[in-house]
């Protein structure tokens, strides 16, 4: 549980952060590029972060039941790559 929180937490706050990054220096300076961060961030970075898990750890995400197609995908990429041989 500790590593999906601190990849979820790593992961949305450099999205959002990228975000807020590019919009300052394209020159918008208003509330609206930080909450356009926050949101990019937290839409993008749940997800992504949650198959960064899959990818770390594919049989835990196993025995908990996450069987949807993309992680499964993503446990056959991690079985084949060689730092997990």
């Amino acid at each position: 549980m500790h590593l999906r929180l601190f990849l979820i937490h790593i992961w949305v706050a450099s999205i959002g952060g990228a975000v807020v990054i590019a919009g300052l220096t394209m020159g918008y300076v208003t509330a609206a590029t930080f909450i356009w961060g926050a949101v990019l961030g937290l839409v993008l970075g749940i997800p992504a972060a949650l198959l960064n898990w899959v990818y770390l750890r594919p049989n835990r995400s196993r025995e908990i039941g996450w069987t949807w197609p993309v992680a499964r995908k993503i446990r056959a990429a991690a079985k084949q790559h060689p730092s997990t041989r």
